[in-house]
């Protein structure tokens, strides 16, 4: 019994994803570095609000400090998040840069 492998091929469905979206730019990049420019203006915008009420509170123009506290402590773990992220990122750089081809 003869198969026809290009029959075969073509009931498979087209599970391949396009990379270049409808102005010739890579969708996939553009919607990845999207989301972590995102990331990063978080992160950056909880440290600033976690130095703003700091320094309210040595002004003395608040007085919750467990607000102050609570801002500190989340400006601390999104920059941990962010630190174990990177951390990441550069072990599986390393990790495909020792791939054999």
């Amino acid at each position: 019994m003869r198969i026809d492998l290009q029959t075969l091929q073509s009931t498979q469905p087209n599970t391949y994803i396009k990379a270049n979206g409808p102005n010739g730019q890579d969708s996939i990049h553009n919607q990845f570095s999207t989301q972590f420019k995102q990331a990063l203006e978080q992160l950056n915008q909880t440290q600033i609000e976690s130095a703003q009420k700091t320094e309210m509170l040595v002004n003395g123009e608040i007085d919750q400090l467990h607000d102050v506290m609570i801002a500190a402590q989340k400006a601390s773990l999104s920059m941990s998040l962010a630190v174990e992220v990177q951390s990441k990122v550069i072990d599986a750089y390393n990790e495909i840069m020792r791939m054999q081809i």
